[in-house]
């Protein structure tokens, strides 16, 4: 076998096992993860040498809580720090039985996210 044929054959091995690492990261959820995460790492970057965002008006910033409370549920947590940079979002979280009064929801279940009372609340209307 020449030397060209060598190099060409491990090229091959080499994407073969390359295919099959990224497969199973993809499987496993990792590779999802890893993007999410430098995606996340980007904007964070991008963010810090931008002007400061301005003030979230009241409602944005129920909205927002709402919404990162169902991504961090849902097990979105690169979404939710995502949400939270992009928006101006608070990073300390807002009560949530606070957030229901003024939302004017009942709570859910503890481990249920307050945004499927709200659906519900749509639903029984």
């Amino acid at each position: 076998m020449s030397q060209e044929q060598e190099e060409e054959q491990e090229l091959t091995q080499e994407e073969e096992v390359s295919a099959m690492l990224k497969t199973l990261l993809e499987n496993q959820g990792v590779l999802g993860r890893m993007k999410a995460q430098v995606r996340a790492c980007v904007y964070k970057a991008l963010d810090e040498s931008a002007p400061p965002k301005p003030e979230l008006a009241h409602e944005n910033l129920l909205l927002n809580e709402l919404i990162r409370e169902y991504l961090e549920h849902a097990g979105y947590q690169h979404t939710a720090n995502t949400l939270v940079l992009e928006s101006g979002q608070p990073t300390d979280k807002l009560p949530r039985d606070m957030l229901a009064r003024q939302l004017k929801i009942a709570a859910p279940h503890p481990d249920l996210p307050l945004l499927f009372s709200a659906v519900r609340l749509t639903d029984s209307s």
